[in-house]
């Protein structure tokens, strides 16, 4: 998930001036190769610059930044041959990375879209759209039991966003349910790989593996491996270094960066409101059909309690939040979860992932993906970040996408089984003055009773001994309660008083040792 930035804690003042890729009006089925993008003698090079000046004379000469953080200190940048002297002449240290971007694009043309038969061959190179999808339909063809194919939606130029549903339970207490998808952003290849050898070991090791049968009888797991599906055939047909989806702006650009374009602090820091940036976020939350029916989709599915976002490249493991470095109410909670996971990754290949949080390991972001299925879905969201740390970016070898899918598949299953609260999850209507207003808990456990509480003071850490939980408010009040049904969701109505204040006001809700999320609603 790389990306240029026009604004950084207010220390780039320079923006980018060449787009990623070329206008168009309309997008070649199959273009010519001498109509592709290309990029001759392109360079990749981590500069040095130790300043804020040095930064912003680095930032004029690339049109695409491609590390995850963007400040003084080590910086990865693609420089056009015409700017090589210019950076020269600045005289900041830099090496070189990648010294002809389209070479290692030539190469992997060779095979990438290579037919490939099952499991041996299949993930020894990189498949198109059309080919994931036949292959997710190959896949549960193998177990219908246990395996179906489902569409989460259309994208904006009507490609369907298919994935795979994996299991042999149904939906109820106890059982949880699992998200695993890739490439919101399009030139990330190899997360679609990954996140797509995820469903076919779990639908391959069913009924051999202890484990994987365990879990497969006791979760639902959703693997999405294409969320972009625009963008990321633009990316086999025109430009492979594009990485929003095909939106026409209206005024000669194209896209949107999917991963900017979620609800939680939208608009703000690490994001764009130039469509020309590749963070372009959008004219408003869930703008785009892509993001919007993966929401659609987590908000039909309440059951999902843990999540991981696949991205290239870096190798991290990353939790919330990413646009501020406060700690979540988890506490230590997400640092261990992510060390696990991280554990789970190193044990099979010895390749080393950074757990950390996004907002201190990369750099600031708002409207991300991950913080959307933490905070408004009570789920542990993630993002990973997969193979390498540079010498090949976004170009990975196909020599190497088999043994990034296996440790990440084993990071796959760490965040699935891994020993973790099971928060349950809260919803909320609008509150307005002598209207009613509809409070609901799901992930309760049955028949006991649910609490629901408010508060206007803030966010706090309240221990309450009757229930052995510590809510995440302060100076707390109970607003009413309701016994939890077969299916472990409470729900309370009322009328919100004519007297209450029009301010912001948090509601958690909790049981014996368990609580949910805190949600945040103004009385209107």
């Amino acid at each position: 998930m790389l990306h240029r930035f026009t604004a950084f804690l207010g220390l780039i003042v320079l923006a980018l001036a060449t787009p990623v890729a070329p206008a168009q009006d309309t997008e070649p089925v199959r273009p010519r190769v001498d109509e592709r993008e290309r990029f001759d003698g392109h360079v990749v090079v981590r500069a040095r610059p130790r300043s804020v000046r040095e930064l912003q004379a680095v930032l004029a000469l690339t049109p695409d930044v491609w590390s995850h953080g963007i400040g003084v200190g080590p910086l990865d940048v693609r420089i056009p041959p015409e700017a090589r002297e210019a950076l020269n002449a600045t005289g900041i240290a830099y090496e070189v990375l990648i010294d002809d971007v389209q070479r290692l694009i030539d190469i992997e043309a060779q095979t990438a879209g290579r037919e490939g038969g099952l499991d041996n061959e299949w993930f020894d190179d990189y498949k198109t759209y059309d080919q994931i999808n036949t292959y997710l339909d190959t896949l549960a063809a193998l177990r219908p039991d246990i395996a179906r194919v489902f569409s989460v939606g259309t994208s904006i130029e009507g490609r369907a966003i298919k994935g795979l549903e994996i299991t042999a339970t149904a939906p109820g207490p106890g059982v949880r349910g699992v998200l695993y998808n890739g490439c919101q952003h399009a030139r990330e290849w190899v997360a679609s790989m990954a996140t797509t050898y995820i469903g076919d070991q779990l639908i391959r090791q069913y009924g051999s593996d202890p484990a994987i049968t365990q879990l497969v009888d006791s979760a639902i797991l959703y693997v999405i491996p294409v969320v972009n599906p625009d963008g990321f055939v633009y990316t086999w047909t025109t430009n492979r270094m594009w990485r929003k989806n095909r939106r026409n702006n209206g005024n000669g650009t194209f896209g949107i960066d999917l991963n900017r374009n979620w609800s939680v602090e939208w608009g703000g820091v690490g994001s764009s409101g130039d469509p020309g940036s590749d963070l372009y976020r959008g004219t408003a939350p869930f703008s785009e059909p892509e993001t919007a029916a993966m929401r659609d989709f987590l908000l039909e599915r309440p059951w999902v309690e843990r999540h991981v976002d696949i991205h290239s490249y870096s190798q991290y493991v990353l939790y919330p939040w990413a646009f501020t470095n406060q700690l979540t109410i988890e506490g230590a909670a997400f640092p261990n979860f992510a060390q696990t996971i991280a554990n789970a990754i190193r044990g099979v290949h010895n390749v080393t992932y950074q757990p950390g949080q996004w907002y201190s390991r990369l750099y600031p972001s708002s409207g991300v993906m991950q913080d959307y299925t933490y905070a408004e879905r009570a789920a542990w969201g993630f993002t990973f970040e997969l193979r390498d740390t540079g010498q090949f970016g976004f170009v990975l070898p196909r020599e190497q996408i088999r043994p990034t899918s296996e440790e990440i598949f084993a990071g796959a299953i760490a965040l699935a089984t891994a020993n973790v609260e099971w928060r349950m999850l809260l919803e909320a209507t609008g509150l307005r003055r002598g209207e009613a207003a509809t409070l609901r808990a799901h992930r309760g456990q049955p028949g006991r009773p649910t609490y629901f509480i408010y508060t206007f003071a803030g966010y706090g850490s309240t221990y309450v001994p009757q229930l052995n939980v510590t809510l995440n408010l302060n100076q707390p009040a109970l607003a009413g309660s309701a016994i939890a049904d077969t299916d472990g969701t409470a729900t309370l109505t009322r009328t919100v008083p004519n007297s209450a204040p029009r301010r912001e006001i948090l509601l958690q809700a909790a049981q014996q040792e368990r609580r949910s999320n805190v949600v945040e609603r103004v009385v209107e």
